[in-house]
């Protein structure tokens, strides 16, 4: 434990020196700090604007087919690490409710510790039959492609596709008859289908809207575009595409959006159904939400580090594919934090008259960025989001939503800059876990509020006009992360009640089980004393399920 904090020690003293010399950098060299400033400038007019270009897109109509012949064999996946055992067998218990006759369902739990947690969910598969098996491994590499990747050698050799299924999801019993119906085409290589979660209100609608503009307006993007990546879950893979491409990286902390980017570079299609096919569990804290929303900006930005030469010069990939990998990638990044930085800098030596020319434009281009970016990113909320039949005030209770969450959409791409080695952070489902305060989860957005908010009234003193307006707003925009932090705690209050609703279908299932148990065993001895016809016939539907199972599984646990 004393190690493991002073590391956290040691590695904030380095950050906060590094910080400290770039500041330092930029204040004496004021040419560096202006051509930093218009390069981010330049940048920050480009993504958003081709981003609110794209999401106008109009919305492609894919075709379907019905499905004749040979029902497809599909292998579906389920990823868990130090997983709530209740959460994921609900998810279990769905998916064995799939109106499809030929599938399998293979659960790897990967480095979970705690055999609290993984055994209920080994017992549980084994309940279901032999057509579920259960998977425990230690010291497994790669974090989540890690897991996918070991799990595919055990998966039915005869398996058509590949349909990955996060461990906090409830599907339909259609899910897969909806998306086979999709595969119209061989050369499609991902089928992906939106993510909705159970755990959502109106008291928390702003989080939800937030990331279902990302599906309603990049995801409707990257269909017309032809750039669709996989989001993680709810995915259907054809299984010789994924050979193709030599499975999942384990380098990526994103492998979902990087395998779409690998498939379109071999040539593969991927498509994007506008359809809800399952519904998952949102983060209940600011502190998971944060981790969350990092790790999905964080990933993609280190995408688009370590493959941008090759989307680039591909020639398998047309010029309108390459636009919509670099809108897609950069979705969850955005470029307020160096001019952030720059108001907060330049504003004392602007209270002292000591600004040089060049620093005083510095300011001005500052204000401007942080004002258009303000623009700029609502209007592709308000295009994503309206076209699904939105009101204004959803809309602008998503866009405070995502300006509160902006420090973590602005930090992750300069960190991954810097260095794109992350380790993979997983979200937090438990709810009698620790949750930290409200001014430790959000000290970072309240300390650049403060910040930001003192250098926009130093800068309305020094008489300068867009620096201050423009400073007063993204402070209001920090100050945003209250607005999160209240949504998180109906979320948090939802959760819990779902949790409550799905013990209590349980134990009545329990208890309607047990009762069928006694019934049979009663009919059964009546069988014995008369050996009536209706005692014979009571006693076959009384039959346990392992003995119907699937003759197709294998042994549930390895």
């Amino acid at each position: 434990m004393n190690s493991i904090w002073n590391n956290r020690v040691t590695h904030r003293l380095v950050l906060g020196a590094n910080c400290f010399g770039a500041a330092a950098l930029l204040l004496v060299f004021p040419a560096l700090h202006a051509g930093v400033v218009v390069a981010n400038f330049l940048g920050h007019l480009f993504v958003l604007g081709l981003q609110l270009v794209t999401t106008r897109l109009p919305r492609v109509i894919l075709p379907q087919r019905r499905q004749r012949g040979r029902e497809p064999f599909v292998s579906i996946h389920v990823p868990a690490h130090n997983e709530p055992p209740e959460l994921l067998i609900e998810t279990l218990r769905s998916l064995s409710r799939i109106q499809w006759s030929h599938y399998e369902v293979l659960v790897i739990d990967n480095n979970t510790s705690d055999p609290q947690l993984w055994r209920p969910v080994a017992e549980f598969c084994r309940e279901l039959g032999s057509r579920f098996r259960f998977f425990h491994v230690e010291n497994l590499e790669g974090f989540k492609a890690g897991a996918l990747n070991y799990v595919r050698r055990f998966m039915d050799p005869t398996a058509d596709f590949i349909f990955v299924v996060d461990a906090d999801y409830v599907v339909k019993a259609d899910c897969l008859r909806r998306a086979m119906s999709y595969c119209a085409d061989p050369k499609i290589g991902l089928i992906q289908f939106p993510q909705e979660y159970r755990n959502i209100g109106r008291g928390n609608c702003g989080v939800a809207l937030d990331f279902k503009h990302f599906f309603a307006a990049y995801m409707n993007m990257a269909n017309r575009l032809e750039c669709v990546p996989s989001t993680g879950t709810l995915s259907l893979i054809n299984v010789p595409a994924l050979r193709a491409v030599n499975g999942f990286s384990e380098q990526m902390i994103t492998e979902d959006a990087d395998l779409g980017v690998r498939l379109a570079l071999r040539g593969y299609k991927c498509i994007y159904v506008h359809e809800v096919i399952g519904y998952g569990v949102l983060p209940h804290d600011l502190g998971s939400l944060k981790k969350q929303r990092w790790r999905w900006a964080f990933g993609n930005a280190q995408i688009l580090k370590l493959n941008w030469r090759r989307i680039l010069s591909s020639r398998e990939l047309r010029w309108r594919q390459k636009l919509g990998f670099l809108s897609h990638l950069t979705a969850w990044c955005d470029f307020n934090l160096i001019p952030s930085l720059s108001l907060i800098l330049l504003a004392p030596l602007a209270l002292l008259d000591w600004l040089s020319p060049l620093q005083y434009y510095i300011v001005i281009l500052s204000g401007l960025t942080l004002a258009t970016f303000m623009v700029l990113r609502f209007g592709t909320l308000f295009y994503g989001l309206r076209r699904d039949g939105h009101s204004l005030q959803d809309i602008w209770l998503a866009y405070f939503t995502h300006l509160g969450l902006g420090w973590i959409f602005s930090a992750s791409w300069l960190k991954c800059l810097w260095n794109h080695r992350s380790p993979f952070v997983r979200t937090n489902k438990f709810l009698n876990q620790h949750v930290p305060g409200f001014i430790r989860a959000a000290f970072v957005e309240l300390t650049l509020g403060c910040a930001l908010l003192a250098a926009g009234v130093v800068l309305a003193v020094s008489d300068f006009l867009v620096g201050p307006l423009a400073a007063c707003l993204m402070c209001a925009a920090r100050f945003a992360v209250v607005w999160i932090w209240h949504q998180m705690r109906y979320t948090l209050r939802l959760t819990r009640g779902l949790q409550d609703a799905d013990a209590g279908h349980r134990r009545a299932s329990d208890f309607h089980s047990r009762a069928a148990d006694t019934e049979a065993g009663l009919y059964s001895r009546l069988y014995a004393q008369s050996k009536g016809p209706r005692s014979t016939l009571l006693g076959i539907v009384a039959k346990p399920r392992s003995a119907m199972a699937d003759p197709r599984g294998v042994s549930p646990t390895e």
